[in-house]
C-alpha cells in the first residue's frame, strides 16, 4: 500500500499542470533570491565564510574543532545545541564573548533540517558563505590555509561540493589526550564513494533534503572543478571520481571504540535510523587502511599563528 501511495503521489507530481503550476510558484522564490543576492552585493556581509553546525553531548570536541576553522579563515559559527547533557557552555563561553560563536538552542528531535533552515533564513545576509558541516568533520585545503581566497575563484556559483574521506580509529581503544587531528592519522582509500558536504551561498538555498546536498532557488552545486553534483550516491562514478586537492574534509566518523559507542548511542540528527555499533566497527577497519597526514602542516601553521610552541 505504501509503495503504491507514493508511485500515485510522483505521478501527480510529473503532471504538466502541476510542473507548471510548481514552476510559478519557484519563479517567486527565485525572484526573492536574486533580490537578496543583489542587496549583499550593495551591502557586503560581516563575514565572508560562516559555519554551521549541529551539535549533541560534543564538549570535548568544541574547541579544537572552532580553532581550526577559525585558522581557515572562518569568521563565525552558527552552533544548535540540541539537548547537550555535558558541559558544552563552558567550551562555547570564551567563543561567545568574543562573538564569534551564535548560539541557538535547538532540543527537537532528528533537528538537522529544521535547524540549518532556521541557519538559512535568519543569516541569509550576515555571510557571503556559510559552509554546513559537522563537529567530526574538518573542512580545509591543502594548498593553503586560509581558504577565503579559493572560495573567491567560486564567487559565481551557488553552492560548492566539497568531497569527504573517512578517517578510522587508528587503533585507538579509548579517547587519547590530544587533538583529533593529530590521534587519528588513517584513513580509508580515496576515492571510495562521492560523499561530502556543502559550503553555499544562502540566498540561494531553497531546501535542505538531506545533510549533504541541498536544493536552490537557481543554478547547480558543482565541485572545485565545477561538475554538477548530486546527493551522495554512495559509490562514486568511474567518469566522475572525487576530487580533494583544492578543498577537502576529513571526516572524523569512527575515532576511538569509546567515542564510536557514544556516536551510536546519540542517534542520528537527520533521518530517523537506528546505527549499528558493530556494522560501524566493520567499516572502521576499512578506515584505517592508508596513513594521510595531510591536515597536519595546516593544523600546525594555525597554531604557530596562535603562537603556540610546537615541538619539531
Amino acid at each position: 500500500m505504501e509503495a503504491r501511495v507514493k508511485t500515485l503521489v510522483r505521478r501527480f507530481r510529473e503532471l504538466p499542470l502541476v510542473r507548471e503550476l510548481k514552476s510559478l510558484l519557484r519563479a517567486g522564490g527565485r525572484w526573492r533570491a536574486d533580490l537578496r543576492e543583489s542587496y549583499v552585493l550593495k551591502h557586503p556581509p560581516p563575514h565572508e565564510l560562516a559555519i554551521a553546525a549541529i551539535f549533541k553531548n560534543e564538549a570535548a570536541n568544541l574547541d579544537e574543532w572552532l580553532r581550526f576553522h577559525r585558522g581557515i579563515g572562518a569568521t563565525q559559527f552558527y552552533l544548535y545545541n540540541n539537548a547537550s547533557t555535558d558541559d558544552y557552555l563552558a567550551a562555547l563561553r570564551p567563543w561567545i564573548d568574543k562573538r564569534l560563536v551564535t548560539l541557538t538552542q535547538w532540543p527537537a528531535a532528528l533537528a538537522q533540517r529544521s535547524a540549518y533552515m532556521h541557519c538559512l533564513r535568519a543569516h541569509w545576509r550576515d555571510a557571503r558563505w556559510i559552509a554546513f558541516i559537522d563537529l567530526d568533520e574538518f573542512l580545509f585545503s591543502p594548498q593553503a590555509v586560509d581558504i577565503r581566497p579559493i572560495l573567491r575563484s567560486y564567487a559565481d556559483l551557488p553552492a560548492l561540493y566539497i568531497y569527504w574521506t573517512k578517517f578510522g580509529s587508528s587503533g585507538h581503544m579509548r579517547r587519547p589526550a590530544m587533538p583529533v587531528v593529530e590521534a587519528y592519522l588513517r584513513r580509508e582509500p580515496l576515492g571510495l564513494s562521492d560523499s561530502g558536504k556543502s559550503i553555499v551561498n544562502p540566498r540561494y538555498v531553497r531546501n535542505v533534503p538531506n545533510a549533504h546536498h541541498f536544493a536552490l532557488w537557481r543554478g547547480h552545486t558543482v565541485d572545485t572543478l565545477r561538475r554538477p553534483t548530486m546527493s551522495p550516491r554512495g559509490p562514486a562514478l568511474p567518469n566522475c571520481p572525487p576530487v580533494y586537492d583544492v578543498l577537502r574534509i576529513n571526516h572524523y566518523f569512527f575515532k576511538s571504540q569509546e567515542d564510536l559507542a557514544a556516536k551510536v548511542a546519540r542517534g542520528d540528527a537527520f533521518y530517523d535510523a537506528s546505527r549499528d555499533f558493530e556494522r560501524h566497527l566493520s567499516g572502521d577497519r576499512l578506515a584505517n587502511a592508508e596513513e594521510d597526514l595531510t591536515i597536519l602542516a595546516v593544523w600546525r601553521d594555525i597554531l604557530r599563528a596562535e603562537g603556540v610552541p610546537l615541538q619539531e
